[in-house]
């Protein structure tokens, strides 16, 4: 069984079974190899290493690497570009432990939340996909032993430069364009901070995330045109920048804890 699950800067891979690959490098790419159940045998750069569930192993950019794995086994895999890295730790140089330690039960489920989310996540929101990246980036750093500025539980400060005016503009570029794709870089730009710091910076100024804040923004919208516009739930769906209409009924029942149509009869 392999699974797989892409985004811009990230790729997590889940492997269970016979696998094998051939020696190859990455070019910019961080990988972490977790077993979770079973054994690994990895060779990095002519070196051999047994892999356990509870260990866990990172290869970094052009290092030469091929792994094998029986039929009783199973692994994770994180591949992180590089530049994403630098931008979160604000190192241009670091280097993490070759030998790492985890938890397998723990991270097979932090795993399947993450890859599960975005599966889920509609793919015309880089917003949402953006946010996922940001966990699972900010996870990984905490987690991984190394040279890094590792803090697992950074306490989100608000910096003197983000002030009101700065939080004024985004939120009201926000208000003028929810309905349409947003991008996280556009919003971080506007709070003069990167984009990884600024989804924390917001959601610790306004209670929730950027992409959350927008569906909030969305869903209000729907209720209004639901109470008092004839458009069809399809029109409507589309009309907030929803991909699909399944996509904007799921969001809708899980804020509102009812359909649209049901929120219309209601509502009338």
């Amino acid at each position: 069984m392999i699974i797989k699950v892409s985004t811009p800067h990230l790729e997590l891979w889940q492997i269970e079974g016979e696998f094998s690959n051939h020696p190859h490098i990455h070019e910019n790419e961080i990988q972490i190899t977790i077993p979770i159940f079973g054994h690994c045998q990895f060779t990095l750069v002519n070196r051999h290493y047994r892999l356990v569930d509870g260990g866990g192993l990172v290869q970094h950019p052009k290092e030469q690497h091929f792994f094998e794995i029986g039929s009783q086994s199973g692994v994770l895999i994180f591949k992180v570009n590089q530049n994403s890295l630098k931008e979160l730790t604000g190192q241009e140089e670091f280097e993490f432990a070759v030998l790492q330690k985890f938890d397998p039960k723990f991270m097979r489920e932090k795993f399947r939340n993450w890859t599960n989310a975005l599966l889920t996540c509609d793919t015309a929101d880089r917003l949402a996909q953006e946010e996922l990246e940001s966990q699972v980036l900010f996870y990984l750093l905490g987690a991984l032993a190394g040279n890094h500025k590792n803090d697992p539980n950074p306490t989100v400060r608000i910096p003197a430069h983000y002030s009101d005016p700065q939080l004024g503009k985004v939120l009201e570029y926000i208000h003028e364009n929810y309905r349409n794709d947003i991008r996280v870089d556009t919003l971080a730009f506007m709070a003069l901070q990167s984009r990884y710091h600024f989804i924390r910076s917001f959601k610790a100024m306004m209670g929730v995330t950027p992409y959350q804040y927008v569906l909030l923004l969305r869903m209000e919208e729907a209720k209004r045109l639901l109470k008092r516009s004839i458009h069809s739930v399809t029109k409507i769906s589309f009309s907030l920048g929803f991909s699909s209409v399944s996509q904007f009924q799921r969001t809708f029942v899980k804020t509102v804890g009812m359909t649209p149509t049901q929120f219309r009869n209601f509502s009338n």
